[in-house]
């Protein structure tokens, strides 16, 4: 279970993501925060910073690859992400990485001698029966290190993931410049008038 919820900006998240990342303690790791390319970014480039981490999987939610593709080329900004497939390893920001849908491991262990395991994204799998399939999958993930991330986060739908999470992480980059700035007041405002309200 959870035992603290940061909501932390870019250097202080770097800094609380990495020292998690070494604590052999920690095994599951729940990123949230509202803007996804940095949450993605970020965490390929902890990982690859460390040097403790080569090889890895990416278990992709309730998509597909070529979409998966997509993020990870928005979110690490670069164009030479090739074309992807659930046989293969590629070399991704300096890391190995195989691809699997999580659907496909409710029922298996995977993830064997793998230094990491990240699900991306994770928004669409928390709903209702597919939860508790979800939850088999990462419990079926044998790798060093779970890192779930987030996609839509404008609710508290991923507090559902609390009792399976060793550490949560809210990465804050509303301040990183003014688009973003922009971004959060269009998501507030578009909330309000829904009467509702952010979840941090």
């Amino acid at each position: 279970m959870a035992t603290e919820i940061q909501k932390l900006k870019l250097e202080g998240f770097i800094d609380r993501f990495e020292k998690l990342l070494l604590d052999e303690k920690t095994h599951n790791i729940l990123i949230r925060g509202y803007f996804d390319n940095d949450k993605l970014l970020l965490t390929f480039e902890c990982l690859k910073d460390l040097k403790n981490f080569y090889e890895g999987v990416l278990v992709i939610g309730n998509t597909t690859v070529p979409y998966e593709e997509e993020f990870l080329r928005k979110g690490l900004h670069t164009t030479s992400i090739g074309k992807l497939n659930l046989s293969d390893s590629f070399n991704i920001n300096g890391l190995s990485i195989k691809f699997l849908q999580w659907k496909r491991n409710k029922d298996f262990a995977f993830g064997f001698n793998m230094d990491f395991a990240i699900f991306h994204p994770v928004e669409s799998a928390l709903y209702n029966k597919d939860f508790s399939k979800f939850c088999a999958t990462l419990n079926n993930s044998k790798a060093k290190k779970n890192i779930l991330i987030t996609t839509n986060d404008f609710n508290d739908i991923p507090e559902k993931l609390y009792p399976y999470i060793d550490e949560v992480l809210i990465l804050d980059t509303t301040d990183l410049n003014k688009k973003h700035q922009q971004t959060y007041k269009v998501i507030q405002d578009n909330l309000n008038t829904e009467h509702k309200t952010l979840p941090y």
